[in-house]
């Protein structure tokens, strides 16, 4: 991923607000970050509900495929960092079988987050008209 590297989450969800904020202060390299309610998401070749669902590492003006979302956005950021515990989770994060597992643990956490600390019903509500 490039300096320009961007990642989008969830705005409206204080549990995605407060790990993004962990991260910051934990975390010697982290990107640039926007929540997907103040962008469109088309500009950086994703949908609506996949930034809804999930964080994303994108790089703007890059070919749609070094998009990583979920499991594998958070494990480049992991790799993006000097210590060697971190850089090790993130590749783990990306190989199988090991990703198999963060593959599920991500999806979990994401589809359960409004019943996480600091989650909320704003998490969880489904809208049924999707523009």
């Amino acid at each position: 991923m490039s300096e320009k590297t961007v990642l989008i989450y969830d705005g409206d969800c204080k549990f995605c607000q407060l790990s993004l904020e962990f991260g910051i202060r934990h975390m010697k390299t982290f990107p640039a970050y926007v929540a997907f309610q103040k962008i469109d998401p088309s500009t950086f070749g994703l949908t609506f509900e996949q930034v809804r669902s999930e964080i994303w590492l994108v790089s703007p003006g890059s070919q749609t495929g070094s998009n990583l979302g979920g499991h594998l956005a958070a494990g480049a950021i992991l790799e993006m960092q000097s210590n060697p515990l971190y850089k090790l989770a993130g590749f783990l994060m990306r190989i199988p079988p090991t990703s198999w597992l963060a593959k599920l643990t991500y999806g979990w956490i994401a589809h359960n987050r409004h019943r996480l600390p600091g989650g909320s019903r704003a998490c969880s509500i489904q809208d049924n008209y999707l523009p």
